[in-house]
């Protein structure tokens, strides 16, 4: 699975695939969080900020793709499609 993440700052899109076959989903929201962590400076504090928004782009790409169905926007129903 990739990913591209468009930046809200004037950087360049993260683009992120799977080191390997089967790579374990939450590895890969916590390389695209760090991705985009460099992608704003790596300033201090608030990891969640980049979090949250890796994982909002992986949901897409997952329901984008269809292995996914598409939740109300609950984000604990969102989580637990990511991760299970």
């Amino acid at each position: 699975m990739a990913v591209t993440v468009k930046s809200g700052h004037r950087q360049p899109p993260v683009e992120l695939a799977t080191d390997f076959l089967g790579e374990d989903r939450h590895e890969f929201v916590a390389k695209l969080a760090y991705k985009l962590w460099e992608q704003r400076g790596r300033p201090f504090g608030s990891p969640e900020v980049d979090w949250f928004a890796a994982e909002r782009a992986v949901y897409s790409a997952l329901v984008e793709s269809g292995l996914v169905a598409p939740s109300a926007k609950d984000p604990q129903r969102m989580a637990e499609k990511i991760y299970w």
